[in-house]
């Protein structure tokens, strides 16, 4: 199966904000870099940040605008949508970068700014 095949589903599980939807798609030694926050390795460890993004959003939506893959690698490039908890809403662009192992994600690399995400509004 090729590798875009597999991951166009990670977006939609990712946007059900159910955590359990996620490590479906992930090795159970995972690595996990997301944003600028330090990196992370298992599924409980991904499973807690997560939980922590979806506790802090009312809802999120991924818009994939391009990718590619090579041998084991793909990268996914477009925007993603929140509503947050003070009901305003904010869209982003992202970089995903994956390399996949016996058909599931070993590394996941989230290259995004979240800084207006989780900033505080006057």
């Amino acid at each position: 199966m090729p590798l875009h095949d597999f991951i166009d589903d990670l977006s939609p599980a990712i946007d059900t904000m159910e955590t359990k939807n996620v490590l479906t798609f992930l090795t159970d030694d995972c690595v996990l870099q997301p944003g600028n926050q330090d990196s992370v390795r298992g599924t409980e460890a991904v499973a807690e940040v997560f939980d922590s993004l979806y506790a802090s959003i009312h809802s999120i939506k991924h818009t994939i605008d391009d990718k590619f893959a090579v041998d084991d690698t793909a990268v996914y490039r477009g925007r993603v949508s929140y509503r947050r908890m003070d009901d305003s809403d904010l869209t982003v662009p992202f970089c995903d970068v994956f390399k996949v192992r016996d058909g599931k994600i070993a590394e996941y690399f989230i290259y995004i700014d979240w800084h207006e995400l989780f900033s505080v509004k006057l």
